[in-house]
């Protein structure tokens, strides 16, 4: 099955499947979609990490893919689990949204800068250069200052 993207139309079939790392690795299982404003497409998912009803933490799947019945992201495990922890039922504040975005290296809410807010960033070729240079390899990073 091909890759696609997680649309308004697909949100419900993400819940309590598999996701995977930048790398392949398993992470945990979708817990809870919290759609975007804009159009309704999935903007950040919790991610059950641990055994069911333990921890889950909040992950922003812009650029994520379905591939098969499994939702890949474009982060490291180790940056998954060190996330901002989700509460069920919860809806997503900005400041959480803020927050998971700073962790992960994305530019906060409402910016119209690249994602690490750095006007030479390589957006385009993924996983080259330094890893505050693209948006995959430096997830988790703090942005250059």
């Amino acid at each position: 099955m091909a890759a696609s993207e997680i649309t308004k139309d697909r949100t419900l079939q993400v819940e309590n499947v598999t996701v995977r790392d930048y790398d392949g690795a398993s992470v945990g299982k979708v817990a809870q979609v919290f759609p975007s404003d804009e159009d309704g497409s999935a903007a950040f998912v919790s991610v059950a990490t641990g055994l069911p009803g333990g921890h889950a933490v909040l992950v922003p799947v812009k650029g994520a893919t379905f591939y098969g019945s499994d939702l890949h992201v474009g982060y490291t495990k180790r940056a998954i689990k060190d996330a901002l922890s989700a509460d069920a039922g919860n809806t997503l504040s900005r400041a959480d949204e803020n927050a998971a975005r700073r962790h992960f290296g994305l530019s906060l809410a409402g910016k119209a800068t690249g994602d690490l807010g750095d006007p030479h960033e390589n957006l385009d070729q993924a996983g080259t250069g330094a890893a505050s240079a693209d948006d995959t390899g430096g997830a988790g990073t703090p942005p250059p200052a």
